[in-house]
């Protein structure tokens, strides 16, 4: 509000405020100011309005909502400032998409790594130091940035995540430190395959996904879990093999080296781990028989337990959560409200699938009712509706999705967007008449709003 300007009137010798209707015509004479224009900032120069540095930021806003997660450029906003620096580090790693992009580029680089290593087991010219060195520092920040973020530092570095960076970047600082003046590089090489393990750290970014993708993060869980297995089984078989085989005389008479590659060593693992092994591919020195032991054993130990987590998740998992995929040439219809008892829905779709009522089809041909209908209840569906959607007459027509008609995900679930019609069932034998009648009205308002125009809502 503009404060009108007062105007004191000199009356005999005193000075007096004007009058209310002074004050009111002061602020009607007052130019008006647009609604988009700051109280900050407000003045005219040759006809052209100029606003206030706050609406000149929009796009400096859009690209820190991007960047930080909000829009003031503020890399911890929302997190109370009494925290310790410490503490707000942490969260922000837990919770913000900083700490998501975070987790992605460590997984994406010791990937790179990963992928770097199996190069150089065909390549040897292909070491390159400063690659090298460039992973051990991009590690080591990850490592120092976990220690700081540590709510126990005693502990952290007993931790399998610590233990598994500190052998990631061990090599590393090996060879830098031993490095000599004829450019000759020793290598930690049985240390460099415990990279694969850091691209567990994907799991950390499913806690950035909603809170039903547990199924989906232990099946993650799992699926890293085999590949780093086979990885460092068969990086270890190939080394130890490599080390310890005698050499095998030629028919020119010459001895040459008997060595695997590291394509022989994956093949060996997966034949090993799925069947019984075909023999092709044998360990030939008694360190190689102990890894293939230990791979054996540590498989049958850890998978089962992944796998008996999995089908638990699966189990508790409803059948019923699930999503209508539309048809664009068979419009869909819903149903909504009284939907627990099997015997109102049973007159329903006796009624709604009669053989008389004929349909116009797509073609403009005439043509038997087939129109899918879905229903939607919070709740699990009864024995007598499980019975029901099992019908042979209605078992390819009638869908039981459960959701809620207040979540915006569930509406999606069930195509709201592209629905024809929408059929809401009251419950006629309602101790409470007024809170039924309210339900429905609310249940064809949210239709209304979520699809305006398009959606047919019938009460019955």
């Amino acid at each position: 509000m503009y404060e009108a300007k007062l105007v004191l009137q000199k009356r005999s010798g005193i000075l007096q405020e004007p009058s209310r209707a002074a004050i009111r015509m002061t602020k009607l004479m007052a130019p008006s100011r647009p609604a988009t224009a700051s109280p900050l900032r407000y003045h005219k120069q040759n006809g052209r309005v100029f606003v206030s540095d706050r609406q000149k930021l929009t796009e400096r806003s859009r690209l820190s909502s991007i960047l930080l997660g909000n829009e003031h450029w503020d890399l911890f906003h929302g997190i109370p400032k009494g925290f310790t620096l410490r503490t707000r580090v942490r969260i922000k790693l837990e919770t913000s998409h900083v700490g998501y992009a975070w987790d992605m580029f460590q997984t994406l680089v010791s990937l790179v790594a990963c992928a770097v290593c199996v190069v150089q087991s065909y390549h040897d010219e292909f070491v390159v130091p400063s690659m090298d060195l460039s992973f051990g520092v991009i590690f080591a920040a990850d490592y120092c940035l976990r220690f700081y973020c540590a709510k126990n530092r005693l502990w952290f570095p007993f931790t399998f995540s610590a233990i598994i960076d500190v052998l990631a970047v061990a090599p590393t600082i090996y060879d830098y430190v031993t490095n000599d003046s004829t450019g000759q590089r020793p290598t930690f090489a049985f240390l460099r395959f415990v990279r694969i393990l850091r691209i567990m750290k994907a799991i950390q970014m499913s806690r950035h996904s909603s809170a039903n993708h547990f199924t989906g993060t232990q099946l993650l869980s799992l699926g890293l879990l085999v590949t780093s297995i086979v990885f460092i089984s068969a990086c270890l078989f190939q080394l130890v093999e490599n080390s310890y085989r005698a050499p095998i005389l030629s028919d020119t008479g010459a001895w040459i080296n008997n060595n695997v590659t590291l394509g022989d060593s994956f093949y060996f693992i997966l034949v090993t781990i799925s069947t019984v092994g075909y023999g092709d591919i044998a360990p030939a020195t008694t360190f190689g028989k102990v890894v293939t032991c230990a791979m054996i054993l540590g498989s049958l130990v850890m998978l089962p337990q992944e796998v008996n987590r999995l089908v638990a998740l699966l189990a508790m998992q409803s059948p019923f959560r699930k999503t209508y995929i539309p048809d664009p040439n068979l419009p869909h219809v819903l149903l909504l409200g009284h939907v627990a008892s099997a015997s109102v829905l049973l007159d329903f779709f006796t009624e709604f699938y009669h053989p008389d009522r004929i349909v116009c089809g797509p073609n403009g041909a005439a043509s038997i009712n087939n129109i899918p209908c879905i229903i939607m209840a919070p709740v699990e569906p009864s024995e007598e509706v499980r019975a029901l959607l099992v019908n042979p007459l209605f078992q390819n027509k009638v869908m039981y999705i459960k959701g809620s008609i207040l979540n915006d995900e569930d509406l999606h679930r069930v195509a709201v967007d592209t629905a024809q019609a929408a059929f809401l069932l009251a419950d006629k034998n309602s101790n409470d008449s007024v809170a039924e009648d309210a339900n429905t009205v609310l249940r064809s308002l949210v239709l209304e709003n979520y699809n305006p125009g398009q959606l047919f809502p019938y009460t019955i």
